[in-house]
């Protein structure tokens, strides 16, 4: 049985609590992000190599991550401050490229 706790029309984000068969409970948390990667198709396109110069790469765009991953990555590696090599491994491996907003390597 699935009782939705929460439904965020916003960010496509649900969490339910789902009762199994044998009467354990568990939070299960989805999201919808086909509006993302769009977003992130068409930023990822946008881009072109030497926009940023200088000073201004450390503001540089580089991906739009959902929550639900996001979390699940913090779980995984910690934050990108605490583990920046992990995270940028991540975002370099090209079954992840979808996340990535401005073209290259990280």
């Amino acid at each position: 049985m699935k009782r939705s706790l929460i439904n965020d029309a916003v960010t496509g984000k649900k969490i339910d609590l789902v009762t199994d068969t044998d009467g354990s409970q568990r939070i299960q948390s989805t999201q919808n992000f086909d509006t993302l990667m769009k977003l992130n198709s068409q930023m990822n396109n946008d881009w072109r190599p030497g926009s940023l110069r200088g000073t201004q790469k450390h503001m540089q765009h580089v991906a739009e991550i959902p929550n639900v991953v996001y979390a699940h990555l913090v779980e995984k590696f910690g934050k990108p401050s605490e583990n920046p090599k992990a995270w940028k491994q991540w975002l370099n491996d090209s079954e992840n490229r979808d996340f990535r907003t401005g073209g290259g390597q990280v």
